[in-house]
């Protein structure tokens, strides 16, 4: 039996954003999404107007890639072909609900990442992929380029669909200063060890009135809430540092933004998604089945569950604003 190569670790016993000590939320978990070894702890910032939730010992720098052996870019984990038959189904038949409650209308700005008011320009998508959203944009005008540090997708990007992609981080690819009108980060920051240091860097390459798009799990969801350490948003061991809108918030503050120079909310455009995968973590943890990587196979009772959460979720933001799956972060650059 292959045995995967152990991770090598260091302690983080302060919050990355204001450097309180955390204290412990969950411990000893296991990585059942993908099977990277070892057990992790999460711990919390207990400052209220901060909230940070961080893996400790997280991963040593250079053992990082150690925790994307596997991962969904290199096929891990495929669908069942009735699984993909019902989404299509579903997709189409959801619009004649999601549309009068507002739903699909959020779905299609989170779609273009909150850039459908803006003309088209230079875009630059940090954690690209192998570049559906570069594609997607490409086909409204925009010059897309993109990052990414998954060597596989970045050759599917670049062979298959031709697109201008780098490999490595933001500060590896020395962009000048002042090179783009858009810079997006969809679920990218929580895989980041320095958030802080890529949103810097961010600005730098930003013109003066470009947009910069954070989306990333919510902590503080209604998902999180019901599925406790089962919550497909911490994924252990590859999300370093967990946000809520508080510490988004905190971020752009640390940034230099005052309230009124950000946009800042959650959303249940996603909930669907994360809470199915939410719900499937909790019930093999019931069957005693979190080892190893488990095909995404249908479960029509638990996906119902999931997309009447999200509609719940959904309608629930107007009393809650703070409730929804992801977090969204928007920065105007003066």
């Amino acid at each position: 039996m292959k045995t995967e190569p152990q991770i090598l670790t260091e302690e983080k016993p302060l919050c990355t954003l204001c450097s309180e000590r955390g204290e412990l939320l969950y411990s000893k978990l296991s990585d059942s999404l993908f099977g990277a070894p070892g057990q992790w702890n999460l711990f919390k910032c207990p400052r209220s107007n901060c909230g940070l939730i961080w893996l400790n010992p997280a991963p040593q720098a250079a053992e990082l890639h150690k925790v994307y052996a596997n991962y969904y870019t290199h096929d891990v984990g495929s669908e069942s072909l009735a699984r993909k038959g019902v989404k299509l189904v579903y997709n189409g038949l959801s619009m004649l609900i999601q549309w009068p409650i507002g739903l699909a209308q959020a779905r299609k700005r989170m779609q273009y990442l909150y850039l459908d008011d803006k003309f088209s320009g230079r875009l630059l998508d940090i954690g690209c992929g192998d570049g559906v959203y570069m594609r997607f944009m490409a086909g409204k005008g925009w010059k897309v380029e993109g990052l990414d540090f998954d060597e596989q997708a970045v050759r599917r990007a670049r062979n298959v669909y031709r697109l201008n992609v780098k490999q490595g981080t933001l500060e590896e690819a020395r962009y000048p200063d002042h090179s783009f009108d858009a810079v997006t980060l969809r679920h990218v920051i929580e895989h980041l060890a320095d958030p802080l240091k890529t949103l810097r860097e961010c600005l730098r390459v930003l013109r003066p009135g470009g947009t910069l798009v954070v989306v990333t799990p919510n902590s503080e969801s209604l998902g999180h809430g019901l599925t406790h350490e089962y919550w497909r948003g911490l994924e252990v061991p590859r999300h370093l540092n967990i946000f809520s809108l508080t510490s988004l918030r905190r971020c752009a503050r640390e940034l230099g933004f005052t309230e009124t120079m950000q946009n800042s909310f959650t959303t249940a455009t996603g909930a669907d998604f994360i809470l199915d995968e939410s719900l499937a973590l909790q019930a093999r943890s019931q069957a005693g089945n979190l080892q190893g990587v488990e095909k995404k196979t249908l479960h029509f009772q638990r996906t119902l569950r999931a997309i009447l959460l999200q509609y719940k979720e959904h309608l629930s933001l107007r009393r809650d604003p703070s409730i929804g799956e992801e977090a969204v972060l928007i920065l105007q650059k003066r």
